[in-house]
């Protein structure tokens, strides 16, 4: 096997160590996502138009193709197919109208790319932005990417075209989604309802956060602050069980004197510095020392970190971190309001009994799994795995797509990012971990896990979730009837196999 480079596009999050040759002759790329649990084989093509790309998809008939984005998700939701295509010749930025305040986006172009090239064209900026801006826009929009205090990104599409196949001829054409169902579903289409060409999205006037780092008492506390503040996370600390809140809001004021961008590139410096870098080279390590050594760290990082203090920057500067330094993987999982009380009792419960044999907390995650149906042997995962991150915890409103996490509920969501920093093919732990916690709040609170991230459900245990999902499932089979865009993912969890299926 020779080994190839990546072009500079691919490189940011595939890796690619290999290469193989198909029985067919073709030569075969191995890709691997960021988070280096996914790994496969496959045929890519660097389409460059979308005649090209409709020739493609009439040349291979009988496979099964999806596009690549950044490797950024965690799931296998783009994996496993025969042929991965790189969009990134479909990366273009242009106004569809005249101020800017919408703009078409090529499928291939990354949500940083996008920002500089709005941000130099006009005095405006999107209406939201995920923690981190690698990911491809077909990518954030298809797995329903999204921030705190504001709707996912899919929300936002207003048109959305996409390579399909003609339901009448099943000849690949270009379709334009642009009302109704179908851009209710192909805002959040999880790859199953074409190939994206491009996608429209409004803008807002570029605008500052206000943010103030705050120790809360409670988590009742730290829910409080999304009354004024509604782009607000924060993070629960586990064995501590503190909480550091991020309270933020829009700032009122639209400029800043020199002494007010000085500030806020000191706190850029800091928040790079301290929290992107040294606190997660202080994970790894103290991960070395078991729940001792967490625990010290936690009971360590509120103190050094400046509370009180207001820093007021740039929207993307404020609301976005760069967690893709270090490999890690992550579950998120997606309550109502309502749950998120009894959803947080369980996971304490969860995260103590697992990170010590003996604990206390192992009576209450033996009852609740009982509560919730399920016959799993609490006592022996007692002390097998030390969660060594802070839950991270940020709010969604409702969202008018078909399938995205906040889709079809008449109340906010809370979503809980469950992250692990342990090396690929040394996260068995943690898998048991987070396939216990979603189940039992699947059943207990009816948790739905993100599409793109670790997903340890099936399709019949997340299909009583979506209300529209069987809709969402006859929109895919109507313009993919021969399963050409589904893979092993799309039957696991959406019960769409391939022809027929």
């Amino acid at each position: 096997m020779k080994r190839l480079m990546l072009p500079p596009q691919a490189a940011k999050g595939f890796t690619m160590t290999a290469s193989t040759t198909s029985s067919t002759g073709a030569e075969l790329e191995q890709r691997v996502n960021f988070g280096g649990n996914q790994r496969w084989y496959a045929r890519v093509l660097r389409p460059t138009s979308e005649a090209e790309l409709l020739q493609i998809l009439a040349r291979h008939g009988g496979s099964t193709v999806k596009a690549l984005g950044s490797g950024h998700s965690w799931s296998s939701i783009g994996a496993d197919t025969d042929i991965a295509l790189d969009m990134s010749a479909f990366a273009g930025v242009e106004p569809v109208t005249a101020d800017a305040s919408v703009v078409r986006v090529g499928a291939g172009c990354r949500l940083q790319d996008l920002l500089d090239r709005l941000h130099a064209m006009s005095d405006r900026t999107l209406p939201t932005l995920g923690a981190i801006t690698k990911q491809t826009i077909s990518g954030a929009i298809a797995t329903g990417t999204h921030g705190s205090g504001r709707p996912s990104l899919s929300h936002f599409v207003v048109r959305l075209c996409a390579a399909v196949f003609d339901p009448d001829t099943g000849a690949p054409v270009i379709k334009e989604f642009t009302e109704g169902p179908e851009l209710l579903a192909a805002r959040c289409g999880l790859g199953c309802l074409g190939i994206v060409v491009s996608v429209d999205l409004p803008t807002v006037p570029k605008y500052l956060v206000a943010e103030t780092t705050r120790k809360c008492s409670s988590l009742a506390d730290a829910q409080a602050l999304f009354a004024k503040n509604p782009l607000t996370n924060f993070l629960w600390l586990p064995y501590t069980w503190t909480v550091t809140a991020f309270e933020r809001r829009v700032a009122q004021e639209r400029t800043q004197s020199p002494g007010q961008r000085l500030k806020a590139l000191f706190f850029r410096l800091f928040t790079f510095v301290m929290l992107d870098v040294v606190f997660h080279l202080l994970v790894i390590a103290a991960r070395k020392f078991g729940r001792a050594g967490i625990k010290l760290l936690f009971r360590i990082v509120p103190n050094t970190m400046p509370t009180n203090r207001t820093r007021v920057d740039e929207s993307t500067q404020v609301l976005t971190f760069k967690h893709d330094l270090f490999r890690h993987e992550e579950m998120e999982l997606f309550v109502a309001e309502r749950h998120l009380g009894r959803a947080t009792e369980f996971l304490q419960a969860a995260v103590e009994a697992f990170s010590q044999a003996g604990s206390p907390a192992l009576a209450t995650l033996r009852a609740q799994v009982r509560e919730a149906g399920l016959s799993d042997d609490v006592d022996g995962f007692a002390g097998s795995y030390v969660h060594h991150y802070p839950l991270f915890f940020r709010r969604v409103p409702p969202e008018e797509t078909m399938v995205s996490m906040g889709a079809s509920i008449d109340e906010p969501v809370y979503s809980i990012s469950i992250f692990t920093y342990a090396p690929p093919g040394r996260r068995a732990s943690y898998y048991t971990f987070c396939s216990l916690v979603a189940r039992v709040l699947l059943k207990r609170v009816g948790a739905r896990p993100h599409w793109g991230k670790h997903f340890p459900l099936e399709h019949a245990d997340i299909a009583p979730l979506y209300p529209r999902l069987e809709e969402f499932r006859a929109l895919c089979r109507r313009y993919d009837r021969a399963g050409m865009f589904r893979n092993g993912y799309s039957f696991r969890v959406l019960g769409l196999g391939r022809q027929g299926g």
